[in-house]
């Protein structure tokens, strides 16, 4: 059978089952998600030979993300009147946190994924598109290839998955949308709550005059930003600080403005949205430096090649606390000690040197004593238990080594998620 023939034959028979229960949205994703388990698709084609059929065939069947704002691309195999069935390929690893118009179901098709599923407690609503509230990880799980997960539309179903091997690729049955759940929020940590869908063509095109002004070094550009800044509203101003989190860091900018950091001049932009909206601004600090840490891992990850290591980066980038991280570790090994298993990571990547820099790829030096320490911390110990142990094991350290250590620990970025 070939590939468009399992896809057929698959999307045939859950059109069938739901027919059935009268098109209830409240039964398609348990019945997308059997489907998925009895069709076993991994298991008979692959990504590729989908791939080989959509470029020979003559026409495709109507493609619904028919300019791929989601997965790297989208490509629809079957079309039914109320839902249908893509294949998402992925080449880069994560997808924001977020939660969905539409119901059904998905199945890892290639590679394997880390699951985070998170409830959003609501604390404000700033409008229709904007919301400020409380993430909790409510699970975190490894998916590999042929695990299926139901969808489930609106705040129900908060989560992100980080693709572990690239490329990755996804079967996702959905529907078509189900209007009573949107907006289609993507959530930032700790705590907001943004419509990426908001299509606002004046703050469109003012964000790329933002761009034009900066690639033209214009000497006001800084005064005109923040001119723009004063005068919007909470929500265009996150999407303009967002993008110029990003932007200022760029080569061709910094080339154009030396006199600072890039830091500096994004604070000063951020003060000015914290000076008009007051306490509602008070959660963008956070999230701008959360965002600010997960590109500082993400740019060590893509020194690493070990697949060990990349799957560790991963933990820190996904996972906020120590627990879960080993969690995933012991699910991933679970014939090994999990603390052992990242304390032989973070030495190894100690020792790994950065190309055309002085620093190691963890982006901190760790010595014996930070080892102990560090071991103490991930094993839940206190800082009391820790410097006694080591008081016993090393009676001759200066008296100090351990709180020293414990400070180096507690300063690398990187490690932030793992220590207490």
């Amino acid at each position: 059978m070939s590939n468009i023939d399992l896809f057929n034959q698959f999307g045939d028979e859950i059109e069938q089952r739901w027919l059935a229960a009268n098109y209830s949205e409240a039964e398609f994703p348990a019945i997308a998600k059997k489907a998925l388990v009895e069709f076993d698709l991994p298991s008979k084609t692959t990504p590729w030979e989908a791939v080989e059929w959509a470029l020979a065939v003559r026409e495709l069947p109507t493609q619904r993300d028919l300019v791929a704002r989601f997965a790297q691309p989208p490509v629809t195999l079957y079309n039914a009147p109320r839902f249908h069935v893509d294949i998402y390929f992925w080449f880069t690893s994560t997808t924001a946190l977020h939660q969905h118009a539409f119901c059904g179901a998905f199945q890892v098709f290639e590679g394997s994924s880390i699951h985070s599923w998170y409830e959003f407690e609501r604390e404000e609503s700033v409008n229709m598109f904007t919301e400020i509230g409380k993430l909790d990880l409510k699970v975190c799980q490894i998916l590999e290839k042929g695990s299926a997960q139901e969808i489930w539309p609106g705040r129900q179903y908060i989560h992100s998955l980080f693709h572990l091997e690239e490329p990755s690729a996804t079967i996702v049955v959905r529907t078509h949308r189900s209007p009573l759940e949107m907006p289609q929020f993507s959530y930032y940590k700790p705590g907001l709550a943004v419509d990426p869908f908001f299509d606002d063509d004046t703050a469109t095109k003012k964000r790329q005059l933002v761009n034009a002004v900066l690639l033209a070094r214009r000497p006001n550009a800084d005064e005109l930003i923040a001119k723009l800044l004063s005068e919007s509203d909470l929500q265009t101003s996150f999407i303009l600080l967002t993008y110029l989190q990003s932007t200022l860091k760029s080569d061709q900018l910094e080339r154009a403005f030396r006199v600072e950091t890039d830091n500096e001049r994004f604070d000063r932009f951020l003060e000015v949205v914290e000076k008009r909206h007051g306490r509602l601004a008070e959660i963008l600090r956070p999230v701008f430096e959360y965002k600010e840490f997960q590109a500082s891992l993400v740019d060590k990850r893509s020194i690493v090649s070990e697949p060990d290591h990349r799957f560790f980066f991963a933990l820190l980038l996904n996972i906020d606390d120590r627990e879960h991280i080993l969690e995933l570790v012991r699910q991933r090994f679970p014939d090994q000690d999990a603390v052992e298993k990242v304390l032989d990571w973070i030495f190894d990547l100690s020792e790994t040197r950065v190309l055309g820099q002085d620093t190691n790829a963890l982006g901190v030096d760790l010595g014996t004593v930070e080892m102990f320490a560090l071991e103490g911390l991930l094993r839940g110990k206190s800082d009391d238990e820790i410097a006694s142990e080591f008081a016993v094991a090393s009676p001759a350290a200066a008296p100090d080594a351990i709180s020293n250590a414990l400070a180096t620990l507690r300063s690398a970025t990187t490690l932030r998620p793992l220590l207490p």
